[in-house]
Formats: C-alpha cells, structure tokens, sequence
C-alpha cells in the first residue's frame, strides 16, 4: 500500500484525461465519516474520511459534493493511502442542485387526531307526562263519545216531539192512547239515554279537569328539567369550547414551530456548495522510474508482500479530505463560585460551540484548540525598517503634524496592516451563500452575539487609534453606523470594495462599544441584597434580544449584545494600581482539577504543543448547524487561598467595594471570557474572567460589600487670622469616616483599604499641613483611629495605620473586628495670604 496527499494549493496546471475511459463516482458530504472536528477561536478545521473506494483500471474520477460554501477554498487537501496515484485535483463552487423539499419534507401527520364525537345526547321522556297526556287524548275520546250521545238523544227527542204533533193532524181515526203510549215510552228511552250522555259528559269533563292541572304540573317539572339538561349542555359545550381552542393553539403553535425550524433550516441551506473532483490514476502496477512525469505522485507505488493483485480485478484505495472553515469557533464561558468562609473558589470552565456552517458534523472527534494562527496572508514578510529623517520646518510650517512622533513611513504601513488584516478575515456574506432564494435574509440569533463578539474582537485588531478615531468620529453607536450607511448608499451600487470598508466599519465600531461597556463591568457588580433584581433584569433583557434581530438583513451581523452584567452607572469601583499583578505572599497548596462532579459531567482531555492547548472531549459529538451554541464541559477546577480584598473610597461613594485575588496553580490557560459569578450561594451576575495563564494570578470585581457601613459626614471647618505684620488666614478642615463591620456573627476582622485625600498646594503662598493623624509623613506609616461607638465594648475594634501618597492620597489600613466600629480622623491645615481665596487648578 501507498500513501499519498494533494492540496488545492498546488494544482496542476494542465491534466489530460480520457473521458471514453474515465470511471466515475460520486460522494456526498453528508454520507461521508467525520473523523475530527478541531475548533479555534476564529474558525474550524475538519477532517472526513471516504472508506474503501473500489477503483477500477485506468482513471478514475472521484467527486465529493455538498462541502459547505463558507470553507476556505485553498485550504482543502486530500489525503490518503492505497494503489493509486492523485493526477489532479479540482475546486469548484457549484450551485447546490440538492431539492430543499425532498430533503425535508412536510410533514403529513399534524391531522387533528383528537376530533372530537359531537354526538348529541338523546332526549329522555318523561314517562309520567306521557301517560298523562295519553290520558288527556281517552278522556276526550270518551268525551266526544259522550257528546255525540247527548247529540243524538236531543234529535231523537226532536223526532219523537214531531211524531206527537203528527198525531193531531191525522184526520183519520188514530187510537189517542196507544199513540201516548208510544210517545211516553220511546221518550223515556231517549231521556234516559241523553242523561247518561249529559252524566257521562260531566264526569269526563271534571276528569280532564283534574288530568289538565296534572299535566301543568309536570310540565313544569319538565320545563325545569329541561333548563337543567340545556345548562349543562351549554356547559359541557363551552368546555368542549375550550378544549378546541386550546387544540387551535396547539395547532398554531405546532405550525409557528414547523416554520422556526423551516427557517432554521433554509439559513443553513446552502445555495451554492464546493465540489471536489479527486482524478486517481489506477492503472497496472508501473515502475516508480516511467511514472516520473506524474506530478501529483508522491509517494511510491509498493506492492503487497503477501498477496499481488492483478490489473483486472481492481483497486481499492482510502482518501481523507481536510477543509477549513471560518464560521465554526468555540469561545470560554466560566461559572465561579467563591467562599469567603473558606477562601476557597470553583471555577466550572465550559465551551460553546458553535456551527454555522451547512455540514452536519456527526460521531466526530471535538478538539477545542487556543491557537489563534491566521491560515491566510502568510506570504507577508517582516517590515525593513526605512530612515526617519526629520529637519526643522521653521516658525511658519503650517502642518500640525508631529514629525518626532511618528514617522510618515510608520502611517502609512499601519495604516496598510489594517486594511490588509480586514481584508484578509472578510468573510464571504452569508445572504448569497445560504436560503432558498435570492431575497432570504441572513439569520444569525441575538443569543449567539456574545460569541460573535468575541470572534470579531480577535479577527479585526486595529493597532492605531488614530486611524480608528478618524474612521468612526461622530458615529458612536452600531445602530448610527449602519443607518448611516444604509441611508446613503443602496444595495445595489455597492461594490465589493465599499462592502468591505462597510462592513469593516460596523465590526470595529462593535468591538469600541464592547470595550466600553467591558470597562464598566470591570468596576464591580452589584451589591448581594441586589442579586435577585439583577437576575429578573438579565432575563428582561435576554427577552429584549431575542426579539432584536431582524430577518431581513442581508448582512452577517455580528450585533452587539450586553453580556448578562448588573448596573453599574451609580456605583463604580476604583482601580487597583497593581492589577492583575503577581504576589508571591498567596501562595498555598496547589491546585488541582477535581474528579467529576456529583452530576456527569465529563471533563476534556489537556495536551499542550508549544504555544497551543488543545482540550479533547470526551467521547463523540454531533455538532449540527444552529444559532445556538452549544455547551460542553471542559474542566472543574478548585482554587485555594483565595484573598479577598476591601476598598473604600467613601469621598465619592460610601460603600465598601469588594475584589478577590485567585492565583491559578492549574496547568491550564484561562482564556478571557463570560462568566457567572455566585458568591457564598449568592448568584451576583456575570462580568469579564481575564486572561490568566498557569502559574499567574487575576482579579475580579464582586460589587459592594454589605456587611461594612460607610458614614462620610461634611468636614468641619474652623478659620483663624494669625500673625502681627503680615496678616493671614487658616482654616482647618476636619474629615470623619466611620466604618461599623456589621457581621457580629462572623466572628472574624476585616481588612479595608481606605482612601481619602488632602488638596496640593500648586502657589508657594498657600500651604498644606497635615494636623491629624499627627506624625503623617510621605512614604510613613502611623497608627491612627478610635472607637466609633462609646462604650468598653467597643474599645476593641481593631487597629489602623495611615500613610500619606504622592498626590495628596491618604491611605488608611484597618483591620476592623466583627460587630465593631472604627471613626477614622483626616485634619489639614491650608495658611494663605490675607483676603485671598482658595481656587482649584
């Protein structure tokens, strides 16, 4: 077997291939092994491998499509082992001919499968009504029998009351009596019929009476049925209301979904991809001598030892393709938690990893590396140094320019390293590289600028101020510079050159506010009582930023977003003049990274190669595109011997500021990052870790102490006019500063540094003189305070010493024990001339 590498770097100018014997094969990206990931600071490299490529006799073409668009074209390279020869080796950027609707389809299977039965409920009858009213209908049919006998009865009575008249009329010899006789008979019959009628009728009548108010009766209790059943069918029907509305806001819910992840996608879908098209020369086994004239060849062909193959069955052969891509990175978050009880700190050192690219990275090896090595513009060589030769230019010389400050040669290469560095790390805009369509918007989530910043912070330096004072003068907000901008040139006149200086513009102008606001956070956090606002307002503006972003832009936006940092406008600490120093008086037991936590989490793997720190995680991840950046568990790290520092600078604000001092003994770099910040199970927010390499030690702000009081009342003044000659003035200042270390329970003192000062005299007719603490010299130390409070109890408050600074600065030293309170004295005399008054310069 043979190995053998090509870069893209280094194609051959000319290949002459047989198309009537060319094989080809074809690979997507995404069917490819990933082997490794390793992620820098500004960008990541990848390495894939192809397995067991069958190649036949002769060439043989290989083709890897789908290679994300934001790759570094000429940092590809092909790699790879078997019984072949690269001939060639082709880049191209290709539309991406993969269909956004095959690869992700609709889904079908959001059909409503909670449709619910409607089915209406049966009426129940009310038996009892029904046979009352079955009742009613035989009592009138009986009735109505009754009244149709009446009916006949009367017309039977009419009929036997004609036939009595008839008998008068005969003029015939009639038989008087039978004809009575008859009439009193049949007459009695119809009477007696039509008064059972009339009996029956009035019976039926008081029956229907009584079955009619029955009837009433329980048609109201019906009625009253009725209204329950329909209540609670209007019940149950608002229910079922209800549970449709909340169906229609799943449903909605589930569609604003779909289209957040189809817009997820469509960002990362790529409209264009590089193709690689690898030509391997698989011919029969030549000697290494004939093949001189391949010079893509680099390696020898070696046979196997154990077993030859022949010509026609073939060859297989390994390839493994390395790109580097620049919108891939990690950044350090931390999470710091301190004890003041034991001096003790944890730092929890994690990563966020983020993938913009279009490749899915899946199973692969994850190695986070700190190197920061610019892939590009290596070609540069180190400046020669021209002559600075300067000359007076007389009175009149009209240029405000220093030549003794700078030279004109130093200008203009500073001035050509800018542009060079920026154009050198321009990015290719996403809008033409990602989306479905030529108006998709570039989409990149507020929650990822905080790595974003960061990753433009080390991609664009700008040495000289001047220059970037220049550029940027009276723009002093990213959302000034890019209304700016966008107000006075459109789109579509901008050429390649302009959109560079743009987009330059918007970075660096980032990168000032971000320093800006850095420096306020350094100054301190808020005090701990304040702690639970300081959450609620970060989650408030989280919120704010989510929604911050705008779809439409069609420019990468790295926008600048606050870290999640408390306010500081009314409470700023001072600055340490030794900050970040190294004292050798805190040094303890070394520190260790501990095992694993009491959760799983797993920690990396450290290696160091010269001036790069490589950390391998554990086990293999899949890092898939997204705005949101992932997190992963670096290293766990315990600091001891932590010393916790107290300053009080009680003339421009009465409050105690607190700052620890942590020497890192680990073998690890602490790159500058985010990072929470809890303090004695207090969480406080989050500020700025500095950099900190092995062995140095840092310092970082915890905000206000509580726990110590500060009174500053209004100095008294005393005036006097001395001398017999020659008159003058004095007047005597007296200052009062009361510290109480409210802590009794803590049991233990307190180390504050108090600041304080007296005015310099710049006139040799007004003095300064120092009246108390009494001794006070420049450079000595005295004891000095009293007891702030009367009583024996308060006679043991502790010690002070006091030294006088350059410039006037008092510094007080106390040492103040828990419950107790110390009232520290700062008097000054200033003598001036009669009738003068004290002005400051």
């Amino acid at each position: 077997m043979s190995d053998f590498f090509f870069s893209s770097s280094s194609y051959p100018t000319s290949a002459t291939i047989n198309m009537d014997t060319l094989h080809k094969q074809s690979f997507a990206v995404t069917e490819l092994a990933t082997r490794s990931v390793t992620l820098f600071p500004t960008k990541a490299q990848i390495i894939r491998d192809i397995k067991d490529i069958s190649l036949k006799p002769g060439l043989n073409e290989i083709t890897v499509v789908g290679i994300t668009p934001t790759a570094d074209e000429h940092s590809i390279k092909v790699e790879g082992s078997g019984s072949a020869i690269i001939t060639d080796i082709v880049v191209e950027l290709l539309p991406n001919r993969d269909i956004f609707q095959e690869v992700y389809p609709e889904s079908d299977s959001d059909h409503d499968s909670s449709s619910e039965s409607e089915e209406e409920d049966e009426e129940k009858v009310n038996e009892e009504l029904e046979n009352v009213r079955s009742q009613i209908v035989n009592l009138n049919d009986e009735l109505a029998r009754a009244k149709e006998i009446t009916t006949s009865a009367e017309r039977r009575l009419a009929i036997i009351d004609n036939y009595g008249d008839s008998l008068a009329l005969k003029k015939e010899e009639v038989n008087i009596g039978s004809g009575v006789e008859t009439y009193r008979t049949e007459r009695e019959k119809i009477f007696r019929d039509h008064m059972e009628a009339h009996l029956r009728e009035r019976d039926l009548v008081k029956q229907m009476t009584k079955i009619k108010i029955e009837e009433r009766r329980l048609q109201r209790l019906e009625d009253k049925e009725q209204a329950k059943i329909e209540k609670q069918k209007a019940k149950a029907e608002r229910a079922k209301a209800k549970i449709r509305e909340k169906e229609r806001r799943r449903k909605a819910e589930r569609e604003k979904e779909k289209a957040r992840i189809k817009k997820e996608r469509e960002n990362f879908w790529p409209r264009r991809c590089y193709t690689v098209r690898i030509t391997l020369d698989a011919a029969s086994f030549t000697p290494s001598s004939s093949r001189r004239s391949s010079i893509a060849s680099i390696a020898d062909v070696k046979l196997h030892s154990d077993k030859e193959e022949s010509p026609v069955d073939g060859y297989t052969c390994d390839l493994s393709l390395s790109y580097v891509t620049s919108s891939a990175f990690w950044n350090p978050t931390y999470d710091l938690a301190l004890n003041t009880q034991t001096n003790t700190a944890i730092l929890c050192f994690d990563a966020q990893l983020t993938n913009m690219t279009s490749e899915t990275w899946t199973n692969s090896r994850v190695v986070l590396s700190t190197s920061e090595a610019s892939f590009s513009g290596l070609q540069d060589d180190a400046p020669t140094l021209v002559p600075w030769l300067v000359k007076l230019g007389g009175r009149g010389h009209g240029s405000d320019i220093d030549g003794a400050i700078r030279s004109r040669e130093e200008r203009a290469q500073k001035e050509t390293w800018v542009t060079t560095q920026n154009a050198m790390n321009q990015q290719k805009p996403r809008a033409n590289l990602f989306g479905l369509s030529e108006s998709s918007a570039d989409f990149v989530k507020p929650a990822l600028a905080g790595g974003l910043k960061r990753y433009a912070s080390r991609k664009f330096k700008i040495p000289n101020p001047d220059l970037e004072h220049s550029l940027y003068q009276g723009l002093h907000q990213v959302g000034q510079v890019r209304n700016h901008t966008m107000q006075q040139i459109q789109p579509t006149s901008i050429d390649q050159g302009q959109m560079m200086q743009l987009r330059q513009l918007q970075i660096a102008q980032q990168i000032r506010a971000q320093q800006a606001q850095q420096a306020q956070q350094a100054q301190g956090i808020q005090v701990y009582s304040q702690a639970q606002a300081q959450t609620q307002a970060q989650r408030e503006m989280a919120e704010v930023c989510q929604e911050s972003y705008s779809p439409g832009s069609r420019e990468l936006r790295a926008s600048v977003v606050p870290l999640a940092s408390v306010s500081m406008a009314h409470r700023k600490a001072p600055q340490d003049e030794d900050e970040g120093a190294s004292s050798d008086s805190d040094d303890g037991a070394p520190t260790v990274l501990e095992a694993n936590p009491e959760l799983s989490f797993q920690e990396s793997c450290v290696g160091e190669e010269g001036l790069t720190t490589n950390y391998e995680l554990p086990n293999l991840k899949t890092l898939k595109p997204s705005s949101t950046a992932s997190k992963q568990r670096v290293a766990r790290i315990s600091f001891s011997n932590v010393l916790f520092s107290r300053t009080a600078v009680p003339k421009y604000k009465p409050a105690v500021y607190l700052k620890a001092r942590i020497r890192n003994t680990s073998k690890l770099t602490l790159l500058k990052g985010s990072t929470g910040l809890t303090l004695d199970g207090t969480f406080l927010g989050r500020s700025t870790l500095p950099r900190c390499s092995a062995g140095d030690a840092f310092k970082i702000s915890l905000g206000i102490d509580p726990g110590i009081k500060v009174i500053y009342p209004k100095p008294d003044v005393r005036r006097s006019t001395t001398g017999v000659f020659t008159k003058g003035e004095n007047s005597v200042y007296t200052r009062y500063i009361t510290l109480a270390n409210t802590r009794a329970a803590a049991g233990k003192a307190v180390d504050i540094t108090v600041l304080d000062q007296i005015p310099v005299s710049e006139d040799e007719k007004l003095r300064v003189d120092v009246g108390y603490p009494r001794g006070l010299l420049t450079g000595s130390a005295v004891p000095t305070g009293m007891p702030g409070k009367d009583g024996v109890d308060n006679k043991d408050w502790g010690r002070a010493v006091a030294q006088l600074k350059k410039g006037g600065e008092v510094s007080f030293e106390v040492s103040l024990n828990a419950g107790r309170s110390v009232k520290l004295v700062l008097e000054y005399e200033l003598v001036s001339p009669n009738g003068e008054k004290v002005v400051e310069c």
